[in-house]
């Protein structure tokens, strides 16, 4: 009588969740937001509040929905049916349970790192320094008909040093497909994300020196006397150059070209190239979920495996019965 009680009251104040006219629709809301978040380069829809809300919702949906069919599966198919079930969808809620955590806990940055130069990400519990990154091209040889510059380097590796808490951590070598874990943060350089960082050095008319560092990804304005310019890199192979230019009318407009050996002069300040460093791309992610993840799968396995051996059992069985009353 109490389990009935309890079940009548389940259904009483929690049948919502386990409404057709409800669950459907969530369900489907839930595929199409998943599908649209997809197309978009940062997906940072998986990490909204809501997004994570709705597959809470879904979980205990779930959760709802094995709890009111407990008694009829009880009834109809017995306790090894049961066990079966619950633990299927024990496997979906705990799934469901890492994908919220990890969305919660998890995170995942881009950003760049200069060879010799430290590198600090806010979010990071560390910091980065670039001690030297080697890189071989291929040649015209290897790829005769192919444009060398969208192919992937023959060799990128970066060596790399952490710092904590202002002391030496440790080093360690990487490169593009071959991860490194820092305390539970997974580090991996970019494989297309690399090219040249340098200091232009700009003198006035008085003679007086100014260094600016350039980086493609921020090139700096320069101001010489009412014209600001800038400059990014043309460097490939062995040549290194670097082109400035202005916009007017939001047009580019080619100033000139400064070599290692040639300043280039304009309006009366010199502009030349000085230390020229490479720089590649990184990504830095951490993901507590896979361990709740790989014990929802086992669970769910499981699950599906007893099932399956249970009605296999059980269908073996009843046709033995019906073997021997024949």
């Amino acid at each position: 009588m109490k389990q009935n009680a309890f079940f009548t009251w389940f259904k009483r104040y929690f049948g919502v969740f386990t409404a057709l006219k409800v669950v459907i629709p969530l369900l489907i809301f839930t595929a199409l937001v998943t599908i649209v978040g997809t197309l978009f380069p940062e997906p940072q829809v998986f990490q909204s509040w809501w997004y994570l809300g709705l597959l809470g919702l879904i979980g205990f949906s779930l959760l709802c929905i094995t709890i009111e069919h407990i008694p009829g599966i009880l009834d109809r198919k017995g306790r090894n049916a049961l066990i079966g079930v619950v633990t299927i969808h024990a496997g979906i809620i705990i799934i469901l349970a890492g994908i919220i955590y990890g969305g919660m806990a998890g995170f995942r940055y881009n950003f760049r790192i200069v060879e010799d130069e430290m590198t600090v990400v806010p979010e990071l519990p560390f910091v980065i320094h670039l001690d030297k990154l080697t890189v071989e091209e291929y040649s015209r040889e290897d790829f005769a008909q192919r444009n060398l510059i969208m192919l992937p380097k023959k060799k990128q590796e970066s060596k790399i040093s952490l710092y904590k808490n202002g002391a030496f951590w440790f080093e360690t070598v990487t490169w593009p497909g071959h991860p490194v874990d820092a305390g539970g943060i997974t580090l991996l350089p970019s494989m297309m994300d690399i090219g040249w960082a340098f200091d232009l050095v700009v003198t006035n008319p008085h003679g007086i020196e100014n260094i600016i560092a350039v980086k493609p990804w921020a090139p700096p304005r320069i101001k010489l006397r009412q014209t600001y310019v800038m400059a990014h890199s043309l460097m490939g192979g062995t040549e290194k150059k670097v082109q400035v230019f202005t916009i007017e009318d939001g047009q580019q407009k080619a100033l000139g070209v400064i070599k290692q050996d040639q300043p280039l002069e304009l309006d009366g300040f010199t502009l030349a190239i000085g230390e020229i460093k490479r720089y590649t791309g990184f990504k830095a992610y951490h993901r507590p979920q896979m361990p709740v993840l790989f014990v929802g799968c086992m669970v769910t396995l499981a699950g599906l495996l007893w099932h399956f051996y249970h009605r296999s059992r059980t269908r073996t069985w009843k046709r033995n019965m019906g073997a021997g009353n024949a």
